[in-house]
């Protein structure tokens, strides 16, 4: 079993995708993998590669201090085991363990925390706060354009469009 965790310094990270590394363990508490967290690149696509890192790296659960909801569902879809540390202090053997009796397992989104900034960019009616990659400049220009969310066939068939890279149905109730 490979368990991937957020770090700061020496000690478990505070916040998941602000920790300055990724470390990753085995089940003898062996260092496996220690990279620079990709997530502290700005915008949607570093945590987006946080999460490819983790599961390329084989891991099957990760250990966290506090994440957002947005992170936590990308987590939790990729059938990861996501455990919620009490104590940034602890032993790294700890999280070795088959049994991690001192953590609670989060299964649901609602166990994170709401993400100011993807509550604010849904307040100024936006879910593409990013420049275009080539090809992509017309998703959403001119004077009719709406959001794929805000189309009735992207109501609902929950397609993403690639330069959102997010399900928006799950953000719009229609």
């Amino acid at each position: 079993m490979i368990t991937a965790i957020p770090m700061k310094a020496e000690n478990i990270s505070n916040h998941f995708s602000k920790a300055d590394e990724v470390l990753f363990i085995n089940d003898q508490a062996q260092v496996v993998g220690r990279f620079t967290n990709p997530a502290l690149l700005d915008g949607c696509e570093g945590k987006q590669q946080l999460v490819s890192l983790i599961l390329a790296q084989g891991a099957n659960r990760v250990i966290i201090r506090n994440i957002g909801q947005q992170l936590l569902s990308k987590l939790l879809n990729q059938n990861l085991s996501v455990f919620h540390a009490k104590n940034g202090r602890t032993e790294l053997q700890h999280f070795a363990a088959a049994v991690l009796s001192d953590c609670e397992q989060y299964t649901q989104v609602s166990q994170g925390r709401p993400s100011v900034k993807h509550i604010a960019k849904q307040a100024n009616g936006g879910c593409c706060d990013h420049d275009h990659a080539d090809g992509e400049a017309g998703c959403h220009s001119g004077p009719e354009a709406k959001r794929c969310c805000e189309t009735k066939a992207g109501a609902e068939s929950a397609m993403m469009k690639p330069c959102c890279n997010k399900k928006h149905s799950l953000m719009h109730q229609h």
